[in-house]
């Protein structure tokens, strides 16, 4: 009687063979952005092109007109199409009087190349490398800030790259093999589905920066359980974890009141300053 179950799942692995990627990277090119709702004066927005590894990238640099002792968000956004889906986050971190910087991995929007692990990777260092030789940027001034599939680009360069004043990580992932087993809740191993590990739950424990990890109870992408409890529990002290009530993968700010949501990343920021 296990033969049509047994069958049913043989049919899914066949059938999403090599898709996590393409899941994973959810990409959309365009050739410009719209920057939807954008409140914020164009005489703050600066559109980048930088390069990563023979690609050219595009990313914004959204300048506070009263920063704070020069503070910047290395904003590393999630899987979604390109920088137009995550504008509404950028306009709520700016009221924070930070600059702040996001771009698009190569494959998506306006950048060039096709997506990858290693790819990430290699992006995050050279927006990185942009906000220190372009912006004046110092690593005490710096808050890395990983959204979704971008903690996998923000917790390696918290790890590999640069000892930022502070993490945070929001709805991340503990790897590819979580991420694989809750959302088809089959024991399947994730090299089935992808070549790449996406390990941050492996890799946040050699970061030496506090981390802040904010995750919604009721997140039914990225099950808090198999992910977000995982990355904290792994990483070093000092540490923080912000469960919240009724929220799911993408709502977070939304679901705590967009004030509340500000007030923990700007005190967890000046946390991270301070110490």
């Amino acid at each position: 009687m296990r033969t049509p179950v047994i069958l049913s799942a043989m049919l899914l692995i066949m059938f999403t063979a090599c898709e996590l990627d393409g899941f994973l990277f959810n990409e959309k090119k365009i050739e410009q952005y719209e920057l939807p709702g954008n409140t914020i004066a164009d005489s703050l927005l600066e559109l980048v092109t930088f390069n990563s590894g023979g690609y050219a990238l595009y990313g914004y640099h959204v300048r506070s007109e009263h920063p704070d002792r020069g503070l910047t968000i290395l904003y590393c956004k999630g899987n979604k199409h390109n920088i137009d889906e995550y504008w509404d986050r950028v306009m709520i971190l700016h009221d924070l009087g930070i600059n702040l910087f996001l771009f698009d991995y190569r494959g998506f929007g306006m950048s060039e190349g096709e997506s990858s692990e290693t790819g990430m990777y290699e992006d995050g260092k050279a927006a990185w490398s942009l906000l220190q030789d372009r912006y004046h940027v110092p690593a005490d001034s710096l808050c890395l800030y990983g959204y979704s599939l971008g903690n996998v680009a923000s917790i390696y360069l918290a790890s590999e790259v640069v000892t930022p004043a502070c993490l945070i990580a929001e709805a991340a992932f503990a790897s590819a093999n979580s991420l694989t087993q809750s959302a088809l809740s089959l024991d399947i191993p994730a090299r089935w589905l992808t070549d790449g590990s996406f390990d941050n739950a492996e890799r946040v424990r050699t970061i030496h920066a506090p981390l802040l990890v904010i995750h919604g109870s009721d997140d039914d992408f990225v099950r808090f359980r198999d992910n977000g409890r995982v990355v904290y529990e792994n990483a070093p002290e000092p540490k923080s974890l912000l469960l919240v009530p009724d929220a799911n993968h993408t709502d977070i700010p939304y679901v705590m009141g967009v004030r509340s949501y500000q007030q923990t990343v700007r005190e967890w920021i000046e946390f991270g300053i301070d110490l």
